[in-house]
């Protein structure tokens, strides 16, 4: 019974994380948006994610570290958890090394008179938020995979 709850917490946690970065990665896509409106919207959206995402993060790490491990001896199981835990453990290195530090600077930012090289930090948070995006969706579908793959090995149907 353990092992499926903490199955479900990283199909869950992983779920949340993927969802997150994907729609973060296009709605904060810097290009054709004014300085001033990036700035806006940045330092909003910094205030209000910077406590939930990074909980849901770890949590993705945790629960899906916690599910390989119970999956040791079933190989093929643990192989994609362990691969799953990885992708989660990206996300959360390219954020703490890559998007905190930008997003540090961004605050410091006044919307009505945003740095003449505003683009390029942009830009460089969008390549660190396309980063997580994609290891947050492959972390997903290899929790998926081994959760489906682990409703085989038992014999249950879905």
């Amino acid at each position: 019974m353990a092992r499926k709850v903490i199955l479900f917490g990283a199909l869950f946690f992983s779920g949340l994380v993927a969802g997150a970065a994907f729609v973060i990665w296009i709605e904060y896509n810097p290009s054709g948006w004014a300085a001033s409106d990036y700035t806006e919207n940045m330092q909003h959206a910094i205030q209000v994610f910077t406590v939930p995402l990074p909980t849901i993060v770890i949590l993705s790490v945790l629960f899906t570290g916690g599910s390989s491990v119970l999956a040791w001896r079933e190989r093929p199981i643990f192989y994609l958890l362990a691969a799953g835990c990885f992708c989660a453990v990206v996300v959360a290195v390219v954020t703490v090394f890559g998007n905190i530090p930008i997003n540090n600077h961004i605050n410091t930012w006044t919307v009505a008179a945003p740095p003449s090289n505003w683009s390029e930090f942009a830009n460089a948070w969008w390549r660190f938020q396309s980063v997580r995006t994609i290891a947050a969706l492959s972390g997903l579908m290899l929790v998926i995979l081994a959760a489906l793959n682990s409703q085989k090995i038992s014999g249950k149907t879905i």
